[in-house]
């Protein structure tokens, strides 16, 4: 009636790779960040990289809806032009490099450039669609004119790989320890369940009976379903529950199903009382259906078995009544 030994191990586990996972986690955002090279079109996607803007223009492209960016055009110092994708706030520090380009003259030799400006970011590859819409902007110019010019990959101001490791230990953090609070979970429900019980066998009058029938060498017992069947009650290892038979008022077969396909069986009972619980999960059988309906009903006739409507129906008045009778 305790958790098995393989859910011990399992928490432990689990315990252990979310603990491994967190500490991954805060390993990667406080790591030294790594240097940004510098920004050229022989660099490949998802490059860390830095641009030292000394002019940029207005905005070539705009983007909206599900994504938001906007493209502009800049040059570093060795007069290289970009791609350069930049915000509203970030792109308003650049006013210098803004009216220089406006004034630059590409025949003079007397053009007065500001001070370059470094920007860390990351390269992105320039989606087709949107060097289509700049090509468009200039007269007898294509999309390979574009990527030719200004590279196959945008420079994206402000994005760093920093936190690409983290993230992965996030999400790996996220699955272990969603798995090991669903096995706390369960086994938490588990040991609320044999307490309950164990009040309940109280009141009744019935714990010693209850020992004396777990030990006996009479009870039938289905280890791997963690089933164990008395004279005067079931156990139910897997839920936690310590049932007198004569508190089972219907029993029933329910089949799980994915997609219409059936996976697995479990035991149902309806209690007296309202309550629906699970009295065997794993390993269901037909042998273990009749050997369970069998002992249900040979202590407790009035018993109904078996999922149908008029069961339910019947079923339904009968924890009305009760109710009624038992007001809380």
């Amino acid at each position: 009636m305790t958790p098995g030994k393989a859910m011990r191990v399992w928490q432990i586990i689990f315990a252990v790779l979310l603990s491994a996972m967190l500490i991954g986690a805060v390993y990667e955002f406080t790591k030294p960040e790594a240097e940004p090279v510098r920004m050229s079109t022989a660099l490949s996607g998802d490059t860390y990289c830095y641009l030292d803007v000394v002019m940029v223009s207005n905005w070539l492209l705009k983007v909206t809806g599900e994504q938001e960016y906007t493209l502009y055009e800049a040059m570093d110092p060795d007069e290289n032009w970009y791609l350069l994708g930049l915000d509203d706030d970030a792109y308003a520090q650049l006013s210098a490099q803004y009216a220089a380009y406006n004034a630059y003259n590409p025949d003079s030799q007397t053009n007065q450039l500001p001070a370059p400006i470094r920007l860390t970011g990351m390269t992105y590859k320039l989606d087709t669609d949107d060097a289509q819409q700049i090509a468009s902007i200039y007269d007898n110019v294509t999309s390979d004119t574009v990527i030719n010019f200004y590279g196959q990959y945008y420079f994206s101001e402000g994005v760093s790989n920093s936190s690409e490791g983290a993230v992965l230990y996030l999400v790996g953090a996220f699955v272990f320890g969603l798995l090991f609070l669903t096995m706390i979970l369960q086994s938490s429900r588990q040991r609320k369940n044999y307490q309950k019980s164990d009040t309940r066998l109280y009141e009744l009058g019935k714990t010693v009976d209850a020992e004396a029938e777990f030990s006996s060498t009479e009870s039938v017992r289905f280890p791997k379903a963690k089933l164990i069947l008395s004279k005067q009650f079931v156990f139910c290892g897997s839920s936690g529950w310590v049932l007198p038979y004569e508190e089972i008022d219907l029993a029933y077969q329910r089949t799980q199903r994915s997609y219409g396909i059936a996976v697995g069986k479990q035991i149902i009972a309806g209690l007296i009382n309202g309550k629906t619980v699970v009295l065997a999960n794993r390993y269901v059988n037909d042998a273990l259906l009749t050997e369970t309906a069998r002992a249900i009903y040979t202590a407790n006739p009035n018993c109904l078995i078996g999922y149908s409507f008029d069961n339910i129906k019947t079923y339904r008045q009968r924890v009305k009544e009760y109710k009624q009778n038992h007001p809380k």
